[in-house]
């Protein structure tokens, strides 16, 4: 199901009212009777005819040529900058896989601006006192439910827990940025610890070569040699 606001159910429901339709059709891909919202007498309306009338109210309008699917396009670009995020993007659109939805993760600067004011008076208003202890993120909703390690989300292995960032946050520039240092140390005692980051780290590898994300995967590559060195270097000293 998708989620329809006021305006559009209410202009979905005077085509309704106005269509003139003779009753259900088989579905065109499950040979299934179904109700069509865009039929004329009995038939479904074509997609040429909705591409004519798409060009009348572009050329009334004083626009150039218009697709449809520029219109998809312009409405997903419209919901990233109004902070919807990817897994709600990619159910709205019908993507299978994240890579589809990037591309319209490219955020306005005057997004991050009105994105920074909006959130930061919301703050003002809801937070309040502090709260006692630590809050933890609604890990569930960022997940989607499923294993972090599968989430169509930007994620990082650390050393003492994980990071997950939406794709339109992009990665964060200090993921991981101790464990490359040249200064960092380590010895056998933090052995296991390092063979878990490197294992979560060759499965996010994997994880975002499959998504076709070329450069995420080459950054949990980048890691997976360094933690080599690393537990090379703990291995030899402990001999």
């Amino acid at each position: 199901m998708v989620p329809l606001d006021d305006e559009t159910l209410e202009i979905i429901d005077g085509i309704v009212e106005q269509r003139c339709s003779r009753g259900p059709l088989p579905h065109p891909r499950t040979g299934r009777l179904a109700e069509f919202l865009l039929c004329h007498h009995g038939k479904r309306i074509s997609t040429q005819a909705l591409r004519d009338e798409l060009d009348r109210a572009a050329a009334t309008a004083g626009l150039a040529h218009v697709t449809p699917h520029q219109l998809r396009h312009t409405y997903a670009t419209a919901l990233v900058n109004a902070g919807c995020s990817l897994q709600s993007l990619m159910e709205l659109l019908g993507h299978v896989s994240a890579t589809m939805s990037l591309r319209y993760g490219k955020l306005f600067s005057s997004t991050v601006r009105a994105d920074y004011d909006r959130a930061l008076q919301q703050a003002k208003a809801t937070i309040g006192q502090p709260l006692d202890g630590t809050v933890s993120l609604p890990m569930a909703e960022l997940t989607g439910q499923a294993d972090w390690r599968q989430a169509p989300l930007i994620k990082a292995r650390l050393a003492g827990g994980y990071c997950v960032r939406t794709a339109a946050q992009g990665v964060c520039p200090y993921t991981n940025v101790c464990g490359h240092c040249p200064n960092f140390r380590t010895d056998a005692a933090f052995l296991p610890v390092l063979a878990t980051q490197r294992k979560d780290a060759e499965l996010l590898a994997k994880d975002a070569e499959q998504r076709g994300w070329g450069e995420e995967a080459a950054r949990h590559r980048r890691l997976i040699a360094r933690l080599d060195k690393l537990i090379d270097q703990a291995q030899a000293e402990s001999a």
